[in-house]
């Protein structure tokens, strides 16, 4: 990913609820995929998976650690909220790993794993960014955006050595 840049009296590329959307469509895809595969395909599964722990670590990382805090000033119901979805994701992804990809309980896990993140996802896109958008600035949501973008790609850089 690209560094992005704020130039004076410009309008950023990408602002934090349009990342965060972008980043949802890709979480989305690659569990949609996970969840077509069958047994036999032991590799694909486990590139699936690696991909995934890379790309839902460092994405609730990033949202936990610069967005949230944020939105405690806008809706602290809801960030706690959020918060607790992230350790229940953390919990079946983990679970996921922890599975070997042939076992009949991986896709069953997926799918709960994909009905989580959805049920997130819904909520996000649909109440808490708009509260965020009616009450931080614009430029205060291009700044966040462009902090998360720099960290996300340096986090999935680091990720992708450990994982």
């Amino acid at each position: 990913m690209p560094h992005l840049q704020k130039k004076p009296n410009m309008e950023p590329v990408i602002n934090a609820i349009q990342l965060l959307r972008q980043q949802h469509r890709e979480l989305e895809a690659l569990l949609a995929e996970l969840e077509t595969t069958t047994p036999k395909l032991i590799k694909k599964r486990e590139d699936l998976v690696r991909q995934l722990v890379i790309s839902l670590e460092a994405h609730t990382w990033i949202e936990e650690k610069i967005l949230y805090p944020a939105g405690l000033e806008v809706d602290p119901a809801m960030t706690f909220e959020a918060f607790e979805e992230h350790s229940l994701i953390q919990f079946m992804l983990h679970k996921i790993v922890d599975t070997e990809a042939e076992d009949e309980a991986f896709l069953p896990r997926v799918k709960v794993l994909k009905e989580i993140v959805e049920h997130h996802v819904r909520e996000e896109e649909e109440e808490y960014f708009a509260r965020l958008q009616n009450k931080l600035s614009p430029r205060r949501l291009a700044d966040i955006g462009i902090e998360m973008h720099d960290e996300f790609a340096s986090r999935t850089k680091r990720l992708r050595v450990v994982v």
